[in-house]
This record gives structure tokens, C-alpha cells and sequence, in this order.
């Protein structure tokens, strides 16, 4: 047996030599570097075929990794729960298809995104149940079948749902719905449809109700190397810039659209005519708007757009409180939400206002003539909503997901009065036809800028460009070319 020799008696020189060549093997000689890489089914992520492991987030993985240098072994495994607790442990583990959470941000190191998903609860349409925009309706639903531990799962159990049938597999699951042994499925949308039989979703099932989008990172062990993992992360932002992950994807899923790919930089917003809003739907969907048009030309400057996803207000904000390199717009910069996030703007005005039908004959002068009305609505989770909790108003309808909704609530008679900015009314009974004078405007109560917020763990220094570009917008007059295009003599935010 070999004598072991201390550290402390080679000389400081031949110490500080071997301490560098250790360290260059760690980070930069990666050719005999190999990660353990793990996954579970999941159509069109990962999956087998022909007797090898395939599918989009393994392709695209398998690709990072070895442009950071290191070599891989793709392994599947029948159980979410082995394969979690084996990468938690290492050494140089990776798990594929891993929807980045507030639960497990700190419980890995993050390479990422390799895909969106997106989670819906679905039925069948023999069930007559049709689309349900609130998720507090669907807390109603009979049965929901869920796979225990999943995040499709988790996400729920945090919304409060208590309708939940759980089973140990996707396969388990999906033969219950299938059955009629549960009358619907929490799924990711991609993943159902992979799964079932050719045309059966198609034919028999419908999206009930869209509650969280979610993106699939790379789980690294935490004794992974940070300069590795940043080499894994530059290769995948390569390949987003060089549309690479399109291609990987489309050859998995021939009628998947960029809309559905991530970004660099994952941008979300709503439903907010006449900021941000869009038409078509697949393939020819548009995210459009005053704002939308600020978002891309600032992209531009930056020599990348990244596409934006649209979705619900909820959704938006929950996922930019906590998902990495995220921006949200047109966000009120409201006092409570200053600390929230990292800011960019201002893009938009929201001088808000309560607006009654003129036929109706009310008067608010003050806001205690607003409290006394029977109702007022406005958009849930909104600052105006917001600003009714916080100042005691016990008359608010808030069931509304978009202004439009809000608008039609005003128009139709379900409410007496609503709570929006005066830019949203005007675009709003424009597009309905509506004369202006049919409408009235009354006090003022809130007047925000609408700016793109950042969530917090976003680098300072995309922030800080957008801005810069943003800033030279507003010196050269794009920005006021834009603004005018939409709002001809208002002035500018």
C-alpha cells in the first residue's frame, strides 16, 4: 500500500499547481466528464422508441450538455419519486422535463428552459361541461384525476382544489378518465394529446379550464459545477436564438407553433385592450397592441424577439413572482408591488376613473358615492381590484378575467358602475360601437403608469438595457411614433 502524503509538506509552488490543474479539470477538460441523466415517460418530452430514449427535452438537453463539454447517459425510469431523490443526491445528476417551481427552485441547480407546458383540467364534451375561465368553478367539478406528487398535481392542491383523485401514474390517470372513472384530468395539453390515441382528443375532449403554464428546465445535483451549468445555459440560449429548438420540437411535434416554444426571456401579458391583446388562434395567433409594439421594438434593439406568451392576469403574475429571466406588461407600478419586481417603463397611462352608462342618470362625485352604488366591477386580481379591497368598497364584482369582459358586465346591466382606466373604455366602445356619450366618466382615483415588470432573480443588466433601449426610443421618437399611432393627441406616459 502507498504511502499517503500530507498536503502540508509539498512545497507551496508544486500546492498552488496542482490546485489550478485540479480546477481546469473541474471546469474547462469536461472529456471525461459525464452526467447521469434521468427521466420519466412523458410524451412528446421524453419517451421510448425503438428501443431508445427520445423526445424533445432530451434532444435539446443531450445537446447542451455536450456543447458545455461533458458527456451523457440518458437513462428512463418508471418513478418520479426514485429518480428525484437519486439526482437530489448526485453526484453529477441531471433530471429532464422538471417543471421549475417555487418549491424546488432552491432544491437544484437550473438549466433552462427546454419546453413550455401548459396545464389545463379537461373533460369530456359528452359531459356538456364547456370552458370554465374561473378556476374557482372548477373547484365545483365532481372529480379531477391527478397523479400524485406532480406538479400538474401540487399547483392544484396550493389553488385549494379538494376534488382530487390521485393515482401513482399518467397511465393510471388517463385509463380513469378514459373509463368515465373520473369525469375529468389535470394534464399538461401537450402531453394529453401525445398520449391519447390518434384523433381522440380531438374528437371527445375539450380544455375546461387553463390554470398554470409551466416550463421544463434541466435539474442539476447541487455539487454540479456552476460554470458548467452556465455553459449548459448559454448552449440552450444558442439554440433558442438559432430557432434549433423549434426544429428539435417540430420533428416531435409536426404542428407545434413558436407561440408554444420558450425564449431567452419568457414574456407574458393579458388580455388588456388596447395594450395588449390578440387575434387569430394557432398558427396565425398575434399578440398585438400599444404596449406589444413598445415590448418588440425594445426587443429589437436588443437583437433578439423573444415570442409572448398570453394568458390569463393570474397566470401572468404568479409565474412572473417566481420564474427566472420573466417580464410581465402593462403592470401597474403600483406602491404595493414596487418591491416585487425589477422595472421597466413607463409604456403605458392608467388614469383610472368610475364610468356608469349614461341612460343610468348616476352621479359619483366622491367615493362614498361610489360605495353607496349596488356594484361595481372591474378585472379580478387587478390594481383596481386591489384598490377596492384596500379601501373597504363592499359592492365589487370582480368575476370578470379581461376588461372586455368587465366593459360588456357595464353594457349588459350586471353592474352599475366600472372601475378602469380611461384609454381601456374609449378602445373598448370603439371596437362595440358604442357612442362615447353613452358613457359616462366620473371621478378619478387612480393614476399609475403602466410599465414591463421583471421578476427578481432576472440579471440587472437585461433589465438595465431594456430600459437604455426603451429611453432611446423615447430621445430619437419612436416611442412617440408608436403612442400616436394608438392615442393621437394623449399625452405620452
Amino acid at each position: 500500500m502507498k504511502k499517503r502524503i500530507s498536503a502540508w509538506v509539498l512545497p507551496l509552488a508544486m500546492l498552488t499547481f496542482l490546485l489550478i490543474l485540479n480546477s481546469g479539470c473541474k471546469k474547462d477538460n469536461l472529456k471525461d466528464y459525464t452526467i447521469d441523466v434521468s427521466c420519466i415517460e412523458f410524451t412528446p418530452n421524453c419517451f421510448i422508441k425503438d428501443g431508445r430514449i427520445i423526445g424533445y427535452d432530451v434532444d435539446i438537453a443531450t445537446q447542451a450538455i455536450q456543447d458545455a463539454g461533458a458527456q451523457v447517459d440518458v437513462k428512463m425510469s418508471d418513478s418520479w419519486d426514485e429518480v428525484v431523490n437519486a439526482t437530489l443526491k448526485g453526484p453529477r445528476r441531471a433530471l429532464l422535463t422538471v417543471g421549475y417551481s417555487t418549491t424546488r427552485k432552491d432544491l437544484f441547480k437550473w438549466a433552462g428552459p427546454t419546453s413550455q407546458g401548459i396545464y389545463y383540467i379537461f373533460a369530456k364534451k359528452k359531459w356538456g361541461i364547456g370552458v370554465l375561465n374561473s378556476i374557482e368553478a372548477s373547484k365545483s367539478l365532481q372529480s379531477i384525476g391527478v397523479v400524485r406528487n406532480w406538479l400538474e398535481t401540487t399547483t392544484l392542491e396550493e389553488l385549494g382544489f379538494k376534488n382530487l383523485v390521485y393515482y401513482n401514474t399518467y397511465d393510471e390517470a388517463l385509463n380513469a378518465f378514459k373509463n368515465d372513472q373520473v369525469k375529468t384530468i389535470a394534464s399538461d395539453i401537450f402531453h394529453l394529446i401525445k398520449t391519447l390515441p390518434t384523433g381522440y382528443y380531438e374528437q371527445e375532449v375539450e380544455a375546461v379550464t387553463r390554470y398554470y403554464t409551466v416550463f421544463y428546465y434541466i435539474a442539476f445535483s447541487k455539487d454540479v459545477d456552476d460554470s458548467f451549468v452556465a455553459k449548459c445555459q448559454a448552449a440552450i440560449n444558442k439554440m433558442i436564438e438559432s430557432k434549433n429548438t423549434l426544429t428539435i420540437m417540430q420533428k416531435y411535434f409536426a404542428t407545434i407553433v413558436p407561440q408554444y416554444i420558450p425564449g431567452t426571456i419568457q414574456i407574458f401579458t393579458e388580455v388588456a385592450p388596447p395594450y395588449n391583446y390578440y387575434s387569430g388562434t394557432g398558427a396565425s395567433l398575434k399578440v398585438e397592441g400599444s404596449s406589444t409594439e413598445i415590448v418588440n421594438e425594445i426587443q429589437r434593439r436588443n437583437g433578439f424577439v423573444n415570442k409572448i406568451n398570453i394568458t390569463t392576469w393570474t397566470d401572468c403574475y404568479a409565474t412572473a413572482l417566481y420564474l427566472p429571466n420573466t417580464a410581465i406588461y402593462s403592470t401597474a407600478r403600483t406602491p404595493e408591488r414596487e418591491w416585487l419586481f425589477k422595472w421597466v417603463g413607463p409604456i403605458s397611462s392608467l388614469r383610472t376613473c368610475f364610468y356608469t352608462l349614461t341612460s343610468s342618470g348616476l352621479k359619483i362625485e366622491t367615493v362614498a358615492q361610489a360605495k353607496a352604488l349596488t356594484s361595481i366591477g372591474t378585472v379580478k386580481d387587478w390594481y383596481t381590484h386591489d384598490y377596492l379591497k384596500n379601501n373597504n368598497f363592499q359592492n365589487a364584482v370582480v368575476t370578470a378575467l379581461t376588461p372586455v369582459e368587465a366593459f360588456n358586465q357595464l353594457i349588459n346591466g350586471e353592474v352599475q358602475a366600472l372601475l378602469i382606466a380611461d384609454s381601456r373604455v374609449k378602445w373598448m366602445a370603439d371596437n362595440a360601437g358604442i357612442a362615447s356619450s353613452a358613457i359616462t366618466e366620473h371621478i378619478e382615483v387612480i393614476n399609475y403608469k403602466g410599465c414591463i415588470a421583471f421578476s427578481l432573480n432576472t440579471p440587472a443588466a437585461i433589465v438595465q438595457q431594456w430600459q437604455n433601449n426603451l429611453d432611446a426610443m423615447r430621445a430619437d421618437g419612436t416611442l412617440k411614433t408608436i403612442w400616436d399611432k394608438w392615442y393621437k393627441g394623449v399625452p405620452m406616459p
